[in-house]
Protein backbone atom coordinates (compact mmCIF):
# COMPACT_ATOMS: atom_id res chain seq x y z
CA UNK A 1 0.00 0.00 0.00
CA UNK A 2 2.92 2.38 0.68
CA UNK A 3 3.90 2.56 -2.97
CA UNK A 4 0.31 3.14 -4.05
CA UNK A 5 -0.05 6.03 -1.60
CA UNK A 6 3.18 7.62 -2.86
CA UNK A 7 2.04 7.33 -6.48
CA UNK A 8 -1.30 8.91 -5.64
CA UNK A 9 0.42 11.81 -3.84
CA UNK A 10 2.80 12.37 -6.74
CA UNK A 11 -0.05 12.51 -9.23
CA UNK A 12 -1.85 15.07 -7.10
CA UNK A 13 1.27 17.22 -6.65
CA UNK A 14 2.44 16.92 -10.25
CA UNK A 15 5.60 15.12 -9.21
CA UNK A 16 7.14 12.69 -11.66
CA UNK A 17 7.97 9.35 -10.06
CA UNK A 18 10.13 6.48 -11.30
CA UNK A 19 10.27 3.08 -9.59
CA UNK A 20 13.82 1.72 -9.56
CA UNK A 21 15.95 -1.05 -8.07
CA UNK A 22 13.24 -3.72 -7.85
CA UNK A 23 10.76 -1.32 -6.17
CA UNK A 24 13.25 -0.35 -3.45
CA UNK A 25 13.86 3.18 -4.76
CA UNK A 26 11.30 5.76 -5.84
CA UNK A 27 12.83 8.68 -7.71
CA UNK A 28 10.82 11.91 -7.40
CA UNK A 29 11.26 14.87 -9.79
CA UNK A 30 9.69 18.30 -9.49
CA UNK A 31 10.83 21.68 -10.91
CA UNK A 32 14.17 20.21 -12.02
CA UNK A 33 14.89 18.93 -8.52
CA UNK A 34 15.33 15.26 -7.65
CA UNK A 35 14.62 13.50 -4.36
CA UNK A 36 14.60 9.82 -3.43
CA UNK A 37 12.67 7.41 -1.25
CA UNK A 38 14.48 4.19 -0.32
CA UNK A 39 12.15 1.57 1.05
CA UNK A 40 10.04 3.53 3.53
CA UNK A 41 12.76 6.11 4.24
CA UNK A 42 12.25 9.72 3.17
CA UNK A 43 15.14 12.01 2.27
CA UNK A 44 14.73 14.17 5.38
CA UNK A 45 17.01 12.99 8.19
CA UNK A 46 20.74 13.46 7.80
CA UNK A 47 22.70 10.32 6.99
CA UNK A 48 24.27 10.13 10.46
CA UNK A 49 20.91 10.63 12.21
CA UNK A 50 19.36 7.93 10.04
CA UNK A 51 22.09 5.48 11.03
CA UNK A 52 21.60 6.29 14.71
CA UNK A 53 17.83 5.82 14.53
CA UNK A 54 18.19 2.45 12.84
CA UNK A 55 20.75 1.06 15.30
CA UNK A 56 19.03 0.17 18.57
CA UNK A 57 22.18 0.26 20.71
CA UNK A 58 23.45 3.49 19.14
CA UNK A 59 20.08 5.16 19.73
CA UNK A 60 20.13 3.98 23.35
CA UNK A 61 23.60 5.48 23.84
CA UNK A 62 22.50 8.83 22.39
CA UNK A 63 19.42 9.04 24.64
CA UNK A 64 21.37 7.95 27.70
CA UNK A 65 23.96 10.66 26.96
CA UNK A 66 21.29 13.39 26.93
CA UNK A 67 19.45 12.02 29.98
CA UNK A 68 16.25 10.87 28.29
CA UNK A 69 14.59 7.85 29.95
CA UNK A 70 15.30 4.85 27.73
CA UNK A 71 15.23 1.05 27.94
CA UNK A 72 18.64 -0.30 28.90
CA UNK A 73 20.68 -1.94 26.13
CA UNK A 74 24.04 -3.73 26.26
CA UNK A 75 25.82 -4.52 23.02
CA UNK A 76 27.16 -7.96 22.07
CA UNK A 77 29.68 -8.67 19.28
CA UNK A 78 30.72 -11.94 17.67
CA UNK A 79 33.40 -13.80 19.60
CA UNK A 80 35.72 -13.58 16.57
CA UNK A 81 35.49 -9.79 16.43
CA UNK A 82 38.87 -8.75 17.81
CA UNK A 83 38.54 -5.03 17.13
CA UNK A 84 39.32 -2.85 20.14
CA UNK A 85 35.69 -1.66 20.47
CA UNK A 86 34.46 -5.26 20.73
CA UNK A 87 36.87 -6.45 23.41
CA UNK A 88 34.97 -7.17 26.59
CA UNK A 89 31.61 -7.34 24.80
CA UNK A 90 32.23 -10.49 22.78
CA UNK A 91 32.63 -13.29 25.32
CA UNK A 92 30.27 -15.84 26.78
CA UNK A 93 31.29 -14.67 30.25
CA UNK A 94 30.16 -11.13 29.42
CA UNK A 95 26.83 -12.37 28.08
CA UNK A 96 26.18 -14.49 31.18
CA UNK A 97 27.14 -11.59 33.44
CA UNK A 98 24.51 -9.45 31.71
CA UNK A 99 22.00 -12.27 32.06
CA UNK A 100 22.71 -12.48 35.79
CA UNK A 101 22.56 -8.69 36.19
CA UNK A 102 19.14 -8.67 34.50
CA UNK A 103 17.81 -11.39 36.85
CA UNK A 104 17.83 -14.17 34.25
CA UNK A 105 15.03 -12.48 32.31
CA UNK A 106 16.18 -10.77 29.11
CA UNK A 107 15.34 -9.79 25.56
CA UNK A 108 17.86 -10.41 22.78
CA UNK A 109 17.52 -8.57 19.46
CA UNK A 110 19.51 -7.49 16.39
CA UNK A 111 20.61 -3.87 16.60
CA UNK A 112 19.51 -3.29 13.04
CA UNK A 113 16.17 -4.97 12.62
CA UNK A 114 12.45 -4.36 12.28
CA UNK A 115 9.05 -6.02 12.61
CA UNK A 116 10.17 -7.96 15.68
CA UNK A 117 12.34 -10.27 13.56
CA UNK A 118 14.99 -11.95 15.67
CA UNK A 119 13.62 -10.57 18.95
CA UNK A 120 13.60 -13.23 21.69
CA UNK A 121 12.48 -13.28 25.33
CA UNK A 122 14.84 -15.61 27.19
CA UNK A 123 14.93 -16.95 30.75
CA UNK A 124 17.31 -19.90 30.23
CA UNK A 125 21.08 -19.46 29.92
CA UNK A 126 21.59 -22.36 27.50
CA UNK A 127 18.90 -20.95 25.22
CA UNK A 128 20.52 -17.53 25.62
CA UNK A 129 23.90 -18.70 24.37
CA UNK A 130 22.39 -20.70 21.52
CA UNK A 131 20.17 -17.87 20.24
CA UNK A 132 22.94 -15.29 20.68
CA UNK A 133 25.32 -17.37 18.57
CA UNK A 134 22.66 -17.90 15.90
CA UNK A 135 21.79 -14.19 15.71
CA UNK A 136 25.45 -13.22 15.41
CA UNK A 137 25.82 -15.35 12.28
CA UNK A 138 23.83 -12.80 10.28
CA UNK A 139 24.11 -9.67 12.46
CA UNK A 140 27.19 -7.57 13.10
CA UNK A 141 25.99 -6.81 16.62
CA UNK A 142 23.00 -7.50 18.84
CA UNK A 143 21.65 -6.10 22.11
CA UNK A 144 20.76 -7.76 25.38
CA UNK A 145 18.18 -5.91 27.48
CA UNK A 146 16.34 -6.57 30.71
CA UNK A 147 12.81 -7.82 30.12
CA UNK A 148 10.42 -4.97 30.91
CA UNK A 149 6.91 -5.76 32.06
CA UNK A 150 5.01 -3.64 29.58
CA UNK A 151 1.48 -2.43 30.14
CA UNK A 152 1.24 -0.54 26.86
CA UNK A 153 3.44 0.35 23.92
CA UNK A 154 2.94 3.49 21.85
CA UNK A 155 4.18 4.64 18.45
CA UNK A 156 4.59 8.35 17.76
CA UNK A 157 5.17 9.79 14.29
CA UNK A 158 7.06 13.08 14.38
CA UNK A 159 7.74 15.48 11.50
CA UNK A 160 9.56 18.78 11.98
CA UNK A 161 9.11 18.52 15.75
CA UNK A 162 5.35 18.11 15.46
CA UNK A 163 3.33 15.06 16.46
CA UNK A 164 1.54 13.77 13.38
CA UNK A 165 0.12 10.55 14.80
CA UNK A 166 0.15 8.59 18.05
CA UNK A 167 -1.35 5.16 18.54
CA UNK A 168 -1.25 2.40 21.13
CA UNK A 169 -0.19 -1.11 20.16
CA UNK A 170 -2.02 -3.97 21.86
CA UNK A 171 -0.40 -7.39 21.77
CA UNK A 172 -2.51 -10.54 21.31
CA UNK A 173 -3.90 -11.34 24.74
CA UNK A 174 -7.13 -13.36 24.87
CA UNK A 175 -9.40 -14.60 27.66
CA UNK A 176 -10.82 -18.08 27.43
CA UNK A 177 -14.54 -18.79 27.61
CA UNK A 178 -14.18 -22.55 28.07
CA UNK A 179 -15.71 -23.22 24.65
CA UNK A 180 -13.75 -21.40 21.93
CA UNK A 181 -10.41 -22.63 20.62
CA UNK A 182 -7.36 -20.42 20.91
CA UNK A 183 -7.51 -19.73 17.19
CA UNK A 184 -11.17 -18.71 17.38
CA UNK A 185 -10.32 -16.27 20.17
CA UNK A 186 -7.37 -14.87 18.23
CA UNK A 187 -9.49 -14.44 15.10
CA UNK A 188 -11.90 -12.33 17.14
CA UNK A 189 -8.92 -10.29 18.32
CA UNK A 190 -7.38 -9.73 14.86
CA UNK A 191 -9.26 -11.45 12.06
CA UNK A 192 -7.09 -10.45 9.11
CA UNK A 193 -3.89 -11.65 10.75
CA UNK A 194 -4.98 -14.89 12.41
CA UNK A 195 -7.46 -16.27 9.90
CA UNK A 196 -4.68 -18.01 7.97
CA UNK A 197 -2.26 -18.66 10.85
CA UNK A 198 -1.52 -22.04 12.41
CA UNK A 199 -2.28 -21.85 16.12
CA UNK A 200 -1.98 -24.45 18.89
CA UNK A 201 -5.22 -26.45 18.91
CA UNK A 202 -6.35 -25.92 22.49
CA UNK A 203 -9.47 -24.66 24.27
CA UNK A 204 -8.43 -22.26 27.04
CA UNK A 205 -10.27 -22.58 30.32
CA UNK A 206 -12.93 -20.04 31.20
CA UNK A 207 -11.32 -16.75 32.29
CA UNK A 208 -7.86 -18.12 31.47
CA UNK A 209 -5.66 -15.29 30.16
CA UNK A 210 -3.27 -16.23 27.37
CA UNK A 211 -0.61 -13.92 25.96
CA UNK A 212 -0.13 -15.48 22.55
CA UNK A 213 2.88 -13.31 21.66
CA UNK A 214 4.91 -10.93 23.83
CA UNK A 215 5.75 -8.78 20.78
CA UNK A 216 3.78 -5.57 20.23
CA UNK A 217 4.52 -5.55 16.50
CA UNK A 218 1.54 -5.14 14.18
CA UNK A 219 3.41 -7.44 11.80
CA UNK A 220 3.13 -10.19 14.44
CA UNK A 221 -0.59 -9.93 15.14
CA UNK A 222 -0.94 -6.97 17.48
CA UNK A 223 -3.59 -4.34 16.85
CA UNK A 224 -3.57 -0.53 17.12
CA UNK A 225 -5.89 2.05 18.62
CA UNK A 226 -5.85 5.83 18.96
CA UNK A 227 -7.94 5.56 22.14
CA UNK A 228 -5.42 6.86 24.69
CA UNK A 229 -6.31 8.75 27.84
CA UNK A 230 -5.49 12.45 27.72
CA UNK A 231 -2.89 12.61 30.50
CA UNK A 232 -0.92 9.63 29.19
CA UNK A 233 -1.06 10.98 25.65
CA UNK A 234 0.29 14.35 26.79
CA UNK A 235 3.21 12.72 28.61
CA UNK A 236 4.06 10.50 25.65
CA UNK A 237 3.93 13.38 23.19
CA UNK A 238 6.12 15.50 25.47
CA UNK A 239 8.71 12.70 25.70
CA UNK A 240 8.66 12.05 21.94
CA UNK A 241 9.14 15.74 21.16
CA UNK A 242 12.03 15.92 23.62
CA UNK A 243 13.67 13.06 21.74
CA UNK A 244 12.99 14.66 18.36
CA UNK A 245 14.37 18.07 19.33
CA UNK A 246 17.42 16.93 21.29
CA UNK A 247 18.49 14.24 18.82
CA UNK A 248 17.79 16.38 15.75
CA UNK A 249 15.19 14.19 14.07
CA UNK A 250 13.21 15.50 11.11
CA UNK A 251 10.94 12.54 10.32
CA UNK A 252 10.72 9.27 12.22
CA UNK A 253 8.61 6.96 14.34
CA UNK A 254 9.44 6.72 18.03
CA UNK A 255 8.34 3.77 20.17
CA UNK A 256 7.66 4.39 23.86
CA UNK A 257 6.68 1.80 26.47
CA UNK A 258 4.59 2.23 29.60
CA UNK A 259 5.64 -0.31 32.22
CA UNK A 260 3.39 -1.90 34.80
CA UNK A 261 5.02 0.54 37.24
CA UNK A 262 3.66 3.41 35.10
CA UNK A 263 7.14 4.42 33.96
CA UNK A 264 7.52 5.81 30.42
CA UNK A 265 10.68 4.75 28.59
CA UNK A 266 11.79 5.20 25.00
CA UNK A 267 12.24 1.78 23.43
CA UNK A 268 13.58 2.55 19.95
CA UNK A 269 13.05 4.64 16.84
CA UNK A 270 12.89 4.07 13.10
CA UNK A 271 14.01 6.38 10.31
CA UNK A 272 11.67 4.51 8.00
CA UNK A 273 8.10 5.56 8.74
CA UNK A 274 5.62 2.75 8.10
CA UNK A 275 1.96 3.46 8.83
CA UNK A 276 0.50 0.84 6.47
CA UNK A 277 -0.60 -1.77 8.99
CA UNK A 278 -1.88 0.79 11.48
CA UNK A 279 -4.30 2.18 8.87
CA UNK A 280 -6.43 -0.94 9.30
CA UNK A 281 -7.25 0.10 12.88
CA UNK A 282 -7.28 3.91 12.67
CA UNK A 283 -10.45 5.74 11.61
CA UNK A 284 -9.94 7.07 8.06
CA UNK A 285 -6.51 5.46 8.30
CA UNK A 286 -5.62 5.56 4.61
CA UNK A 287 -6.12 9.31 4.41
CA UNK A 288 -4.29 9.86 7.70
CA UNK A 289 -1.25 8.05 6.30
CA UNK A 290 -1.56 9.84 2.98
CA UNK A 291 -1.58 13.29 4.56
CA UNK A 292 1.49 12.51 6.66
CA UNK A 293 3.39 11.16 3.66
CA UNK A 294 2.29 14.10 1.52
CA UNK A 295 3.60 16.58 4.07
CA UNK A 296 6.90 14.66 4.22
CA UNK A 297 7.30 14.74 0.44
CA UNK A 298 6.56 18.46 0.29
CA UNK A 299 9.11 18.96 3.06
CA UNK A 300 11.68 17.04 0.97
CA UNK A 301 11.35 19.53 -1.89
CA UNK A 302 11.31 22.47 0.51
CA UNK A 303 14.77 21.73 1.91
Amino acid sequence: MFKEIIKEICNELNIKYTILSKDWIIKLEKDNEVRYLTGNKFDLNGHAIGNILDDKYAFYEILKNINIPVCLHRIIYHKNNNQSYAIGCNTEEYILNCFNEFHNDVVIKPNKGSMGIGVHHITNKDELINITNNLLINNYSISICPYYHIKNEYRVIVLDNEIKLIYKKINPIVIGDGKSTLKELLIKFNYNYYIDKDVLNIIPNKNEIITHDFHFNLSKGSIATIDIDYDTKEKICQLALEVSKKVGITFASIDIIETTNNELLVLEANSGVTINKATNFIPNGYNVAKEIYKEAILRMFDK
